[in-house]
């Protein structure tokens, strides 16, 4: 019985969830959901974790979609303290996790480097025998980095891990006040976990650690092959036939903290853990658990776009943008996802070539010009001098649909008002707060789409319960008094939400058509804004023929799929339904794919080149045959 009721709650999350991700979110298309197992257990790991909670909202709900399969994921122990967001873990079945780091609090004393040495902490007024803890932390102030405690000597002496980073060096080179956190046991966690492995469930976690906004992959915490491989290792009853599969899920976004912004998640080829190679990890702990965590992270780089750099993201974004003369808003985002993860893989096989520098800085001066004036890429192409009086009349039928639609839209903009500004500005508290708390995040943007949800959940509801009283009393006074009071506050409760989100559709076409309207109106302007225009124009076709010679010059040596792939994405056509693995090949032969420890056999791999689904299977044939080695 207790198990029905939390299925019950469980889909009722689902529902609130998917309600959540659906008005937040323009579009969410789906990848490679055919790779999730119908039965026995799973453990999805994902990233990068670029949107705090929402992440989770978003892949519960896509398996559940496209599955029928319930997720738990592991959740930090402070977040699972949180009032709103403990009890959805709750309901979810979620498995808190403590974390050394959550635990910091002040300690007597400062500390500084011993002259000479990385790896030694000299205290004063210290007493690191009474506060300290080996495996425990020390952490610098302002959350400038923690550090793992090795050894303690004395009250005044202890032996960390070393201080690589420069500004940590001089922080404790200059001496600082510092933080002191516990060892934290993860035993008895990692024994919950084996058992809810080994009775057949799912399993979510983000390996990353905890949310971020870089362009690029944290490091991955070694937690998810040791959960595999230890649960593997310890159900002696389990059929020598059963696997735990690991899926790596790619989380993709256009504009992650932006209301009505857009997301494609792909899950990966499932990597299977196997009763032998438990017996492995038995035998060698450290050397399996690390030939496992480098082959997730190439799983998982392999489903998800990262790059080094934000600069250098937006630049190549432009130039997948520039492939094709034919500017087209419309293609399919599962392609346009793909295309920015072969610029990127290209770019960075070549980067130091003068073609490849000289093809960058060219991009870049087409993206300010296009900044200068206004414009996006694709609206380039669809501007039209040669007749006037046709750009005319379509002008002036957009512009009336613009100023019609944002009548329309008025209504429910006015009324929700109070929840964009407080969201609006709470989120960005937050924002400033997790910045100063963190030392990854470059402008913390993963919380903002969190937050602004948050907010609304609490903001909306009280809003709408103001308005539908106003609305009663006003009712109940003049028109349908005879009514009972309960049935009229339940009318206006719904009218405030139907109008709100009415005006939100409504007012989302109404900006489209307003973005349509800057390249008509240089078709309008004088002549030397046109001039502009055909400059910018001529500009970007000498660019397009640029970017194809880049592709055409290195793609066929990198990908071998490559024509099929680059036909496919020039002649796609929109549409809303699952782009699966099968349809658009993610897998390449070249070298810097593989894990950095990877017993791959290169010139195997080179001979035997064949399409990419059996080099695919090649990769995985490789990796267990990796794993059995002593």
């Amino acid at each position: 019985m207790l198990e029905i009721f939390q299925i019950i709650f469980y889909d009722l999350v689902i529902l609130f969830c998917q309600s959540i991700i659906h008005t937040f979110f323009r579009d969410i298309k789906v990848r490679g959901s055919f790779n999730i197992p119908s039965k026995g257990p799973i453990i999805f790991v994902i990233g990068p974790h670029h949107n705090q909670f929402l992440d989770g909202a978003i892949v519960i709900s896509k398996v559940k979609q496209f599955t029928n399969r319930r997720i738990s994921f592991l959740i930090a122990d402070k977040s699972y303290k949180r009032r709103f967001i403990g009890f959805m873990a709750r309901l979810t079945s979620a498995i808190p996790v403590q974390r050394a780091q959550d635990m910091l609090k002040n300690a007597n004393g400062r500390i500084k480097l011993k002259e000479g040495t990385k790896d030694i902490i000299i205290g004063h007024n210290t007493y690191f025998t009474k506060d300290c803890e080996v495996k425990g932390l020390i952490g610098l102030p302002r959350s400038k980095g923690n550090f793992q405690i090795l050894s303690i000597e004395s009250d005044t002496e202890l032996k960390i891990k070393p201080v690589e980073k420069d500004d940590q060096i001089e922080v404790l080179t200059k001496g600082t006040a510092y933080k002191i956190a516990p060892h934290v046991d993860n035993d008895k966690l990692f024994s919950n976990v084996f058992e809810f492995l080994n009775s057949g469930k799912v399993l979510g976690m983000f390996p990353e650690g905890g949310s971020h906004d870089r362009t690029d992959l944290l490091p991955l915490k070694p937690g998810v092959a040791i959960m595999a491989l230890g649960a593997m290792a310890s159900n002696d009853n389990s059929p020598p036939d059963d696997v735990i599969n690991v899926i790596p899920v790619g989380m993709n976004y256009f504009h992650p903290h932006r209301f009505r912004s857009r997301a494609v998640v792909e899950f990966g080829e499932p990597i299977k853990i196997t009763k032998e190679l438990g017996k492995k990890y038995e035998e060698n702990k450290r050397l399996e658990v690390q030939k496992l965590m480098d082959y997730i992270t190439l799983s998982l780089k392999q489903v998800c776009v990262t790059c080094d750099d934000y600069d250098t993201l937006i630049v190549l974004q432009a130039a997948r943008r520039l492939f094709t003369n034919e500017s087209r808003e419309k293609i399919p985002l599962p392609l346009v996802v793909e295309m920015n993860r072969r610029f990127i893989k290209g770019y960075q096989l070549n980067k130091d070539k003068p073609d490849i520098i000289d093809l960058k800085e060219s991009v870049m001066e087409y993206q300010k010009k296009l900044m200068m004036l206004g414009l996006h890429d694709y609206q380039v192409n669809i501007i039209d001098d040669a007749n006037f009086f046709k750009n005319l009349q379509e002008f002036s039928w957009r512009l009336f649909r613009t100023v019609l639609f944002f009548c329309l839209s008025l209504p429910g903009t006015i009324l929700f008002s109070p929840v964009f500004i407080i969201s609006s500005r709470i989120s960005k508290e937050k924002q400033a707060e997790a910045l100063a708390n963190s030392t990854v995040k470059i402008k913390a943007k993963d919380v903002l789409g969190t937050w602004k949800v948050l907010v609304a959940l609490v903001i909306a509801p009280c809003l709408y319960i103001f308005y539908s009283v106003l609305g009663t009393l006003y009712l109940r006074s003049t028109i349908i008094g005879t009514f009972p009071t309960w049935i009229i506050f339940i009318f206006c409760y719904f009218w405030s939400v139907l109008t709100t989100y009415a005006s939100l559709r409504i007012g989302e076409s109404g900006m489209d058509y307003y973005k349509s309207l800057i390249p008509l109106f240089y078709s309008l302007s004088k002549k030397k804004a046109r001039k502009q225009i055909g400059e910018l124009k001529q500009m970007r076709l000498e660019l397009s023929d640029k970017v194809t010679q880049f592709c055409n010059n290195y793609g066929p040596d990198i990908f071998q799929d490559y024509e099929e792939f680059y036909d496919k994405y020039n002649n796609a056509e929109d549409d809303d339904g699952e782009l699966s693995l099968k349809d658009v090949q993610i897998f390449d032969d070249s070298e810097s794919s593989e894990p950095e420890h990877s017993d791959y056999d290169h010139n195997e791999a080179e001979e035997t080149k064949q399409d990419v689904r059996l080099l695919s299977e090649k990769i995985n044939k490789a990796y267990k045959t990796r794993m059995k080695l002593d």
